[in-house]
Order: structure tokens, then sequence, then C-alpha cells
């Protein structure tokens, strides 16, 4: 049994290997009617979602399985208690030591979306509920995004870079910008260690304070090494979009004032706003996005409506992905019979 929760767990051969599933998944979507026939997963959320909602649901129910959608403590099942050893006189009425077992007698595969509370860096990097999930699962568990990391966004990113280049040595950027709210880490985490393991360079343009964690910064260091690719880091959102060839616009939540959302100065959001001028400095760059996206703030209108934007091509392949990170865990994966098919 093999859990999909990091990608620091698996080599950017076993990820592309996934990416070729989806990518045979998406030409021949019938092609797999029947292989989870008989089979149940349930996909446990913790927060809000859309995107990875349906992209599970609606990938598990093409593969002719059942998907359990589990709001988790908010009106779906009872509130859950992640830590041992702790007395449950609060909000929570089940630990997750019984619950997960549960659904493992159940199910034939987990999917858990935790986001960080927000409120201490340290706390939430445990991932308190993403490790009790594995810790405790008899079946393999998916991290639907947590709070240092979200794989499957990352594959579906790649999935779409490579549908419209060849990633290696070509320039990528993630890009800070404004927000409402101190967003998590995790889509900007793994956008990079993504990026970074596909061999493309790495640059991270964000104010100051804005520094991704220091144990991602090294790993992405230590992909571009081997790669004999170049990482750069700036607080110039202008120079930083010379050249790029992919442009990531996401914002999170600073480390130095960890819980505390960005300026709201006018002037400081225009700045790291991203804007078709910005657009202009690259190489005809693809802009993408997970989503949801604030426009005119995140990002303009004249961007995301423009011919730069793949954020909806970028949006469906989590679909695709989706689908093959199932047939991954579930050891089901079969890309080179289905493309025996398609010839």
């Amino acid at each position: 049994m093999r859990h999909f929760t990091h990608l620091k767990d698996y080599t950017i051969d076993e990820l592309n290997a996934i990416i070729d599933e989806a990518v045979v998944l998406k030409k021949a979507p019938a092609s797999r009617s029947s292989a989870l026939a008989g089979r149940s997963l349930a996909f446990c959320f913790m927060n809000p979602s859309l995107r990875t909602q349906v992209s599970f649901s609606a990938g598990t129910a093409s593969l002719g399985g059942n998907p359990i959608v589990l709001n988790m403590g908010s009106g779906g099942t009872w509130g859950m208690e992640a830590l041992e050893g702790v007395v449950m006189d609060g909000t929570a009425a089940e630990h997750l030591k019984e619950a997960v077992p549960v659904l493992g007698r159940m199910c034939a595969a987990i999917g858990l979306r935790s986001f960080p509370a927000g409120k201490s860096w340290a706390e939430d990097k445990r991932e308190d509920a993403l490790s009790a999930f594995t810790k405790y699962s008899t079946v393999p568990v998916v991290n639907m995004e947590s709070a240092s990391g979200h794989p499957c966004q990352a594959l579906a990113d790649l999935m779409t870079i490579r549908e419209k280049m060849n990633p290696k040595k070509k320039n990528f950027l993630l890009s800070w910008a404004p927000h409402v709210k101190p967003l998590p880490m995790a889509v900007p985490n793994s956008s990079v260690e993504m990026a970074s393991m596909a061999g493309m360079n790495v640059t991270i343009a964000r104010p100051e304070g804005y520094d991704l964690d220091p144990e991602v910064m090294a790993r992405v260091k230590k992909n571009c090494e081997a790669n004999g690719t170049e990482l750069n880091v700036t607080a110039d959102p202008q120079t930083a979009f010379d050249g790029q060839h992919v442009v990531y616009g996401k914002s999170w939540g600073s480390l130095a004032e960890y819980g505390k959302p960005p300026s709201a100065d006018p002037a400081f959001r225009a700045k790291w706003t991203i804007s078709s001028e910005k657009m202009r400095r690259t190489s005809d760059a693809l802009f993408m996005h997970c989503l949801p996206v604030r426009r005119n703030l995140v990002v303009n209108d004249d961007v995301l409506d423009g011919p730069w934007s793949v954020v909806v091509d970028e949006a469906e392949n989590r679909l695709h992905t989706a689908k093959a990170v199932l047939l991954h865990v579930l050891n089901l994966n079969s890309t080179r019979r289905l493309q025996e098919t398609l010839k």
C-alpha cells in the first residue's frame, strides 16, 4: 500500500507515469469505465472545495466506482479529533483513531482535504489530520490539499504544461499576488517543487517576508542543482516576468507574520497584481492559477480573459489526474495497455 500525500515521496519519473495515465484517460475517457466497479471511495473535506470535490467524485464515477463525499465536522459528520491522549471535552465527538479505520473497512481508498488553522506555522506544518489518516488507515490515502502541499494540483499543473511545451529548461515563474486573506502555502509550495522536479528554471517573485518554507526551498534548490537549472528569488515583480514561459499567479501568507492578511495599501496591491503589461514581458507565457481567483486583485481581467490564460484547461486536467491517482494508489494503472488500445 502506498499513499499519495507529498511530492517528495515520488520521483519525477513516477509522477510523469501518473500523468501519462491521465493523458490516455483524457483521450479515451470511457476506456476504464469499470476499473472501480463495486468499490466505494471516501473523500473527506474539512474545508470548502469545488474542483477537488468534483474531480474526484466525477472521476470515481467515470471509473465505475461509488464516490462518498463527507463534509467533516460541518453537518456531514461528527467533529473529529486528530491528536492522541487528549481529553475530548470540546466540540469533537469522534476521534480519527476510530473513524479512519471504519472508513477503511467500507471503502477502497480515502481522500482528505485539510487546510491549516493559520495561527502557528509550527503546528500547521505537523499536519495532524493528514498524519492521523495515514497512521490509522488500512487503505491508501490521497492528500487533496494539506497545510504544506497540494500534490494533486501540481500533477494537473505539470500535465497542462506538458500539453503546451516540453518543460525541460523552460522558465517557470511563481508570482506572489495580493489577497484579502493570508492564504495557505500548499499550492505555491507544490508548484515550485513540481517545476523544479520537471527540470525547469524556477523564479519566485515575492515581497520581502513572504519566502516559502525553508524545507521546501531546500528541496527546490536540490532539484534545480540535480537538473542543472537555475533558482532565483526576487522582490522585483517587474523584471521577474522577463523571458518567462510559465507564470503561476498565487497569493500566500507570510511566515514572518503568520496568520495576518497582506497589506491592503492600493499602491502595494497595484505593484503585485498580475497585469497584461507584466505578461507582455514574457515569452508568450502561459498564465496559470489553481482557482478560485479574485479578479482584478490577484490578476486582472485582461490576463484571465486573454491569450495567456490556461486556467480552465488546468482545472479540467484535475479530473484526468485525479482518475490516474486513484488507479495508481489502487494498483490499477495500465497506461501501456490503454496506449495500445488508442493506436
